[in-house]
């Protein structure tokens, strides 16, 4: 990273905004890691987080009012967990986007902030592989798949935030490539008639035919109607 770089990046609505600027010829870099920790976990509500960590002095934040009453300190929120004082969390108080986790424990962390990957602006996200600041074993999977990289068909659709194209993440998707996690295939769709629009996505699981494929037209647990009145009689006359 030799040469001046900035990221940016933002809550889904937009009133919270952040540059990462990359000094030219820093001695510090950047770094992705996933982190499967019960503390994000919960606070992320997923049971893998990804985290940019940058420097602190990399890093700049500043907040958008949309309206006259909204207040800096409302868009921007803090939380502390009471279990965890040492360890400090910021997220958008409009859309609820996780922005960012700081800690002093150990003392030598206080230095730098982790920002979630998931607010980086989508073409900074696609670049990260060329900052060279991906683990060690993305880097590893994205030389050895280069081909599928350039091959990777970006999901198309609009985000309505900035108005540029949603696409996919090559290197990601080389991570989760052979994986367990690259057995699950989404697909949507939308279909509209009149003034009326439905919209909708399936997500399947294969299990290299152990295991039997859900398909939008078939449903293991979809019951008769005598048998949901039956069943539900069994259940009052135990109340």
């Amino acid at each position: 990273m030799s040469t001046p770089r900035s990221l940016q990046g933002s809550c889904s609505c937009g009133r919270n905004r952040y540059t990462i600027q990359i000094p030219q010829e820093s001695t510090e870099s950047a770094r992705v890691f996933f982190d499967s920790s019960a503390a994000h976990r919960r606070s992320q509500a997923t049971p893998l987080s990804a985290w940019l960590r940058v420097p602190l002095t990399w890093y700049q934040s500043t907040t958008f009012a949309f309206f006259e009453d909204e207040k800096s300190s409302f868009i921007n929120r803090t939380y502390t967990s009471p279990h965890d004082l040492s360890a400090r969390r910021n997220f958008c108080g409009f859309c609820g986007t996780p922005l960012s986790y700081w800690s002093e424990s150990p003392a030598s962390e206080a230095e730098y902030i982790s920002l979630t990957l998931g607010s980086l602006n989508g073409s900074d996200l696609r670049d990260l592989e060329d900052l060279g600041v991906l683990p060690s074993e993305a880097l590893e999977d994205a030389e050895n798949d280069k081909e599928k990289i350039e091959n990777v068909v970006p999901f198309t659709g609009s985000n309505t935030l900035n108005g540029s194209a949603n696409e996919g993440l090559p290197w990601f998707e080389t991570m989760v490539e052979g994986s367990r996690l690259g057995k699950m295939k989404t697909t949507s769709g939308k279909r509209q008639s009149g003034r009326y629009k439905v919209e909708w996505e399936i997500v399947e699981w294969t299990d290299d035919g152990e295991g039997e494929v859900l398909s939008p037209t078939k449903s293991p647990t979809k019951r008769k109607l005598g048998e949901v009145e039956e069943g539900d009689s069994k259940m009052e006359g135990t109340q």
